[in-house]
């Protein structure tokens, strides 16, 4: 049976041409997830999908799949709203590629999440509005891997299995997915990123809190270098591929150091 769906919001993570008329989409969905989708007539069209199809843009829309093995066909889009900041300051748009890149890596069709298209938009406003797109990364970061089952264990050794007593420095190991204590470090050989205890605290928030609530939460300059470093490490030990974005990511936001945009 054919299936149709109406009025779905989406996000727009990639976009490319096919043909001299179509356009192929990869939308993230509430209620559906992940969804590859060829636009028809997409450059002809003046009215169905013209400055609807942009990166990052949050969208309504209707499509329509023929069989279930088959590629859906993207009928109507709505735009609600096209976080044109994003694509207008090169800081933010090399942050927005961290989010799309991640997202492309992590994520694949037939699973739908809800909390993880909640986490897209809301990410996506914060960089629209000009928060800090080193925090909002961050929080992106550790909000993502929650979501996609790798939840960083930032609560006790993941080699002898004792809490974490909250002080003290500890490694972070990405192939253990959380943290390697002091006395685990000095009895063996041990690879990974130093976290501070301010920062593990720091992290540990933001795992526990909800979205609404993260702006609450401050990040100096370094908490935050040394986190994202360990985030990095751990996204490219899940996704088993280089993250191309991130270099320019680090690069462009580099001169925001120190400042704060909220």
């Amino acid at each position: 049976m054919p299936t149709i769906r109406t009025d779905l919001p989406a996000v727009v993570l990639d976009s490319r041409d096919h043909g001299e008329s179509d356009k192929i989409l990869t939308l993230y969905c509430k209620d559906v997830g992940r969804l590859t989708a060829i636009a028809k007539g997409a450059h002809r069209s003046k009215k169905r999908f013209v400055n609807k199809l942009e990166l990052f843009s949050l969208i309504t829309l209707t499509y329509s799949r023929s069989a279930p093995q088959r590629m859906a066909v993207l009928n109507e889009a709505e735009l609600i709203e096209s976080f044109l900041p994003i694509r207008t300051s090169s800081a933010i748009f090399h942050s927005g590629s961290v989010v799309r890149e991640c997202l492309l890596l992590g994520t694949t069709e037939g699973l739908s999440d809800n909390q993880l298209f909640d986490l897209i938009a809301w990410v996506l406003q914060e960089l629209s509005q000009h928060s800090n797109p080193r925090e909002v990364i961050t929080y992106f970061l550790i909000k993502l891997f929650d979501c996609i089952g790798y939840r960083p264990i930032l609560s006790k050794c993941q080699n002898c299995g004792l809490d974490y007593p909250g002080e003290g420095e500890a490694l972070f190991s990405s192939n253990g997915g959380g943290l390697i204590c002091s006395n685990c470090i000095r009895a063996g050989n041990y690879y990974g990123r130093k976290l501070q205890a301010g920062t593990i605290q720091t992290l540990a928030s933001i795992q526990s809190r909800p979205l609404n609530q993260l702006r609450n939460i401050r990040l100096s300059d370094p908490l935050l270098n040394e986190s994202l470093e360990s985030l990095f490490h751990y996204a490219r030990y899940l996704f088993q591929r280089e993250i191309f974005s991130w270099k320019l990511f680090l690069s462009a936001t580099a001169k925001m150091a120190g400042n704060h945009y909220r």
